[in-house]
C-alpha cells in the first residue's frame, strides 16, 4: 500500500508541475487521453483512485482524513460519471478542456501539487 500511495502522490506532483509550467501542452495531451465520446468509461479512474485512497486511509492513520475525504470525493465523482446525465458530464468535460482559463487550470494544478506533497510528506 505504501508504494501505491507514493505512486499516486508522485503522479499528482508530476501532473501539477506540468500543468503549472506547460499548461497548454499538458492540456492538449490530457485532452487526447480523456476527451472521448464514451464518457462512462472515464468513471474507472476515479473509482479506482477512490478505492485505493479509502482503503489506505485505514492503513495509514496519520493521513486518515486526507486520504478518506479524497477517496470519498473520488468515489462520488466516479459514481456521478457512471450514473449522471451524459449531456451534463460532456458539458463539464468540454468546459474543462476548451473553455477553462489557464489561471483556473493553474489554480487546480497548484491544489493537486499541494495534495500530492501532503500525501508524500506524511507517509
Amino acid at each position: 500500500m505504501t508504494a501505491t500511495l507514493y505512486g499516486i502522490a508522485i503522479f499528482w506532483i508530476v501532473i501539477g508541475v506540468f500543468l503549472i509550467l506547460y499548461t497548454e501542452r499538458t492540456m492538449e495531451f490530457l485532452k487526447t487521453l480523456f476527451f472521448i465520446e464514451r464518457v462512462r468509461m472515464l468513471a474507472i479512474l476515479p473509482i479506482a483512485f477512490g478505492i485505493i485512497l479509502t482503503v489506505s486511509a485505514f492503513v495509514y492513520t496519520q493521513i486518515f482524513w486526507l486520504c478518506f475525504i479524497l477517496g470519498l470525493l473520488s468515489l462520488l465523482k466516479g459514481l456521478y460519471f457512471l450514473a449522471g446525465p451524459i449531456s451534463q458530464i460532456k458539458a463539464i468535460i468540454e468546459w474543462w478542456f476548451t473553455r477553462a482559463s489557464s489561471s483556473i487550470i493553474r489554480l487546480c494544478a497548484l491544489i493537486i501539487l499541494i495534495i500530492g506533497i501532503a500525501i508524500m510528506s506524511n507517509l
